[in-house]
This record gives C-alpha cells, structure tokens and sequence, in this order.
C-alpha cells in the first residue's frame, strides 16, 4: 500500500512540473515522493524513460497530463519489456481476447504460407487471414460499443445454438468502409470470394500468381490494426523477411499446371474477371496487389553490405533518388499497354458479373429496368447525361459502357428482395404509355 501511495505522489509531482514547464532535480523527486535516489534513477531509465528526459538545468516532463493516474500505475507496476518501448494498452477484457485472436490467426497465416513443407500454403493463409480480419473488425467494433451480429426479425439478437450470430466479413467490411469501395476493400472481397471458390473443390498451386495480392492483404491487415489500436499490436516487430529461392522453374510450373489444368484455369480467370471489374487506379495500387522487385544491393563500403534486401519507400520530395530506382525498374519492368475502356462492361457483362457474385438469376431486362430506374443515363443515350460513376458513352462502339462502381451497385441493390422487386417491375413511363 505504501509503494502505491509513492505511485499516486510522483504522477501528482509529474503533472503539477508539466504545468509549470519547469525543470525539476534529483532531490525534489526524492523530497517529494520518498524513494531514494537509486530507486528514482532505476525508474527514470526503464519505467519513466518515454516521458522525463534530462536537460542541463536538471529534468523535464512531458506526456504525463495525457495518461489518468490508473494508466500511470499501470505503468509503473508492469513489467519492463527490453525489446520494445511501446507499452500494451489496455481494454476491456473482451477487446484484449479478440484482438489477441486476430493477431494469432495473423501469425498464423504468415507461419503456413512462409512454411517450404507445406504444398497448399496460399489456401491455408487465405482461411486464417480471413479469420484474422473477421477478429479484427469485431474487436474495433467491440471497443466503440457497435453491435456486431444479426438481428431476427422481430429486432432481437439471432442465436445459434444459444450464441449470438456475429456478422461475417463480407458485412463487417460493409459496415466499417461504409459501401466505399477502395483498394483496400477490394483486395479483401478478392479473397473472400477465391476463399468461397476453393473451399470445398480441389484447388491448385497459385503461389506465384497469388503472392502480390497475399502480401497487401498482410499490410493492410498490419496498417488497420496499428491504426485502430497502436504500434504494440504490430506485427512487424516479431517477424523476419522470409528468406526466398527463385520461383519455381518453368518446367515444374508446366508440370504443375498440366496436372491441374482445369482448376488452375478456372482460378486464373476468376481473378482476371475480377480485375477486369475494378477501376484503374485501384488495379494499380499496391494495397490491393503489392508489386515490388528485388534489386541485389552492391555493398562497396562497409555498412551497405550488411543490408541483405531494402525497402524503398517512394518520396515526392526526392526526385533524384527516385529517378534512379526507376531507372533500375525500367530495365525489368513488364510492358503494359494501355487498353480503350479498361474495366468498362457492357449490358451483358454487367449481368453476368451480378448473377455470379450474387447468386441470383438477374438477367438483361432487369439491367435496363435498373438504369432506368435509378436514372444513370436517358434514351437515347447521351454522353451528357451519363451519370459518369456508373456509366459512361463509347463513342468508338456508340452504346453506353458500365463501370464496376454500378456492379457493386447493382448488386447491393438486388440482395435486398424489396429492391429487387421494384426493379423487376419498373416500366418508363414515357408520353406515349400514360
């Protein structure tokens, strides 16, 4: 008790010298809180350190105002980690349990997909990152006091088998991006929908067509996290880079793929369609598909060379250097050519791409009921009046062309039955009909 009470007198000393913007000594602490000098010392390198640094004229004190006197005690009776400065934050026991499982299941997936033993491994990191971000949305939806499962029709909590039926990704996601689609969004319904596609099926080996968009689904997964909750919870700290051989040899691919032919075509064309769905600039972001190569690092002096692989982060506001890295990505960069339309669909496509993501039977007729309906464009179209986020006019083929925007659309529209009715039952009414 009396330890506790020497706690409570240094965060009312730290507060009342933080409002003063003075300077403080040794021996004021030890006047004013009791401990001896060694003890003062031991706390101001280990327990104090983020908060108390040392000037000429003695100490000063900055950040204790921010934390109450129980975060303070909390500090100073936790034990002192020697790897990290950034000390645990603390939630109600439920937060800390769900953010725990996610950070788990995280680690989890990255163990299984850097694991050389395993043949299947990019199915194994899908199914435990998907947890993964399940756990991590329910966590922040638990912490802001949001409920986070169904409701039956009469407005109480669904059960099954006597426990509440939380939301799964697909809403969670629905509910924290509020319907944006981003590359972030877009990156995780990816996986949701391929998760959905392999689950019950044999699946092939799609390591190597995989990886860029498995890696951005780890970083946004390590940025969401650091962003809700803190630096504590980042994953980064306890990883290494997985050490990498050159990808598999042609032959083996070929062998690999011939073996699988058909699911590995289905999986591919999957992903391509899905792409082909997306707008440029999301395609092109690297939260959706990391892309990076990995340059040999020529050490001519003597710290250079200890670096194995660097990470170069893009800055604005250093042209030269940046010129230089593309200089040297030049010479390996793939050739992209730019296609009319990219990611346009016409009727047809629209619907077969809300049938297959929907489950449901919506067929042309319904399309154009649609965008009558909800008015993105007149008859006979014009590219004036094309409401440009869902459609758009083609002079080269002169008909109006769709936008993954109006899919997305589209199919949030008719998952609701009362929707979707009044879509199948809208007619124009135009002069001629009233």
């Amino acid at each position: 008790m009396g330890e506790y009470s020497k706690v409570k007198k240094a965060y009312a000393f730290f507060c009342t010298v933080e409002d003063e913007k003075r300077p403080f000594t040794l021996k004021e602490l030890t006047d004013n809180i009791g401990w001896s000098e060694r003890t003062i010392k031991t706390y101001l390198t280990k327990k104090w350190k983020q908060f108390i640094k040392r000037q000429e004229d003695g100490y000063v004190c900055s950040g204790i105002k921010d934390l109450s006197e129980e975060i303070f005690i909390r500090i100073q009776s936790q034990k002192t980690d020697p790897f990290t400065n950034v000390l645990r934050p603390q939630f109600s026991p439920k937060v800390d349990l769900l953010i725990d499982k996610s950070r788990e299941a995280a680690m989890l997936a990255i163990q299984i997909y850097n694991n050389p033993f395993m043949s299947f491994r990019v199915y194994g990191f899908i199914v435990q990152m998907i947890i993964a971000f399940t756990s991590l949305f329910h966590t922040i939806f638990e912490r802001k006091n949001i409920p986070y499962w169904y409701l039956e029709n009469d407005g109480t909590p669904k059960k099954i088998d006597g426990d509440l039926c939380y939301w799964e990704l697909a809403s969670c996601l629905k509910k924290y991006y509020r319907g944006e689609t981003t590359p972030e969004t877009s990156n995780l319904k990816m996986f949701i929908e391929l998760r959905n596609k392999i689950e019950h099926r044999f699946a092939p080996v799609l390591d190597s067509e995989i990886s860029g968009y498995c890696q951005s689904l780890l970083l946004n997964f390590e940025k969401l996290i650091i962003s809700e909750f803190g630096e504590h919870f980042a994953l980064g700290q306890h990883l290494a880079i997985a050490l990498q051989l050159s990808e598999y040899s042609q032959q083996h691919r070929q062998t690999l793929q011939y073996i699988q032919a058909k699911q590995y075509d289905e999986i591919k064309e999957f992903i391509y369609n899905y792409c082909q769905r997306l707008p440029e600039q999301i395609i092109q972001s690297q939260d959706f598909c990391f892309r990076a190569f990995l340059i040999p690092i020529i050490g001519n002096h003597k710290k250079s060379a200890n670096i194995a692989i660097e990470f170069v982060k893009y800055d604005r506001n250093n042209p030269e250097d940046m010129m230089k890295y593309e200089k040297q990505v030049a010479l390996i960069r793939e050739k992209q050519i730019q296609v009319a339309d990219q990611g346009k669909l016409p009727p047809k496509g629209v619907v077969e791409i809300v049938s297959q993501r929907t489950g449901i039977d919506f067929k042309v007729s319904h399309h154009t009921n649609a965008w009558r309906l909800y008015e993105i464009r007149t008859t006979p179209p014009k590219p004036e009046t094309c409401k440009t986020q869902y459609c758009q006019y083609s002079e080269a083929f002169k008909q109006v062309i769709y936008t993954p925007a109006w899919v997305d659309f589209l199919c949030e529209k008719i998952q609701d039955s009362q929707e979707f009715e009044r879509i199948k039952k809208y007619k124009k009414c135009v002069r001629q009909e009233c």
